[in-house]
């Protein structure tokens, strides 16, 4: 998704929910874009539809059923979602005041949510590689040689997913869980943000980022230590890891690819990653965005 794209939407579907949007600035942009409405104190997700099908109004509902079971979120402003055109526009509150929580506040706030009763027909399962060959066609700066290393990536972890038992058992997953998707405000707030990946599945997914990250030398050895002991479970010790792992890599080169799109500096990345991933060396040298 075009930044241009997403401001255009926005504004239509501010038009329509009566708000301002004059001041509309792009907070990210990706398979979908985030933008700000300062005016209003709304965040609007911009989701095309092709992604979510007819199940428009799932993410307000999950906000809403987590928010019953006491675990931080943030809150809709309305709870229709906007369709414009081939996308669908949510509009969320803005803490202005926020920033990225802590390991601590993110490993004791996993904890929580992975302890909440399952519901009954709210939440899909999680599939690991859900909209795979979507999201490689789309990439770009992608040859032939690499469609296939990931292909073959892609059918060798699908098959070890499937004989994976794991040893924790299911729970309420955030799916995308990291310390940019929970927010802390300065009166001590604290919110699951990005709620469309919310799933049921392993606990193990949801460990496994902050535990690849602190692979790549994106954290320190005392705060993983800290993220570990505060959870209580440390995913690098599990069986499932090399192939948790392992997916969590393809699932970030592919997103990577998704954005790459006129910044040299993600293509190099990006084929840095694919380059680490044939010969066995990745995550070395993996760069955060």
């Amino acid at each position: 998704m075009r930044a241009e794209e997403a401001i255009n939407v926005v504004r239509s579907a501010a038009t329509r929910a009566g708000i301002p949007a004059h001041d509309a600035a792009i907070v990210r942009v990706g398979e979908n874009g985030v933008v700000l409405l300062p005016a209003a104190g709304v965040l609007a997700r911009v989701v095309p539809i092709r992604t979510i099908g007819t199940e428009f109004r799932r993410e307000t509902d999950v906000a809403a059923w987590l928010a019953e079971q006491q675990v931080p979120v943030v809150r809709p402003v309305r709870p229709e979602p906007i369709t414009i055109g081939q996308h669908v526009v949510s509009l969320w509150e803005y803490l202005p005041d926020s920033r990225p929580a802590d390991l601590v506040t993110l490993a004791e706030s996993l904890r929580h949510l992975h302890s909440v009763p399952l519901p009954t027909n709210l939440l899909p399962q999680l599939t690991p590689f859900d909209r795979f060959e979507e999201r490689l066609t789309s990439g770009v700066d992608l040859d032939p040689n690499d469609h296939a290393l990931l292909c073959q990536l892609r059918d060798e972890l699908s098959t070890q997913w499937a004989l994976t038992v794991f040893a924790i058992g299911d729970a309420v997953l955030h799916g995308d869980a990291h310390m940019d998707n929970l927010l802390v405000t300065d009166s001590g707030r604290i919110a699951f943000v990005d709620l469309e990946t919310v799933c049921i599945g392993p606990p193990e997914w949801d460990l496994t980022l902050t535990a690849l990250y602190y692979e790549c030398g994106w954290y320190s050895e005392e705060d993983y230590r800290r993220f570990v002991l505060t959870y209580g479970f440390d995913v690098r010790r599990s069986p499932s890891w090399p192939m948790l792992r392992l997916i969590r890599m393809l699932r970030m080169t592919l997103w990577l690819a998704q954005s790459a799109d006129n910044d040299p500096q993600r293509r190099r990345q990006l084929r840095h990653r694919i380059n680490t991933l044939r010969d066995g060396s990745a995550p070395t040298g993996w760069t955060g965005y």
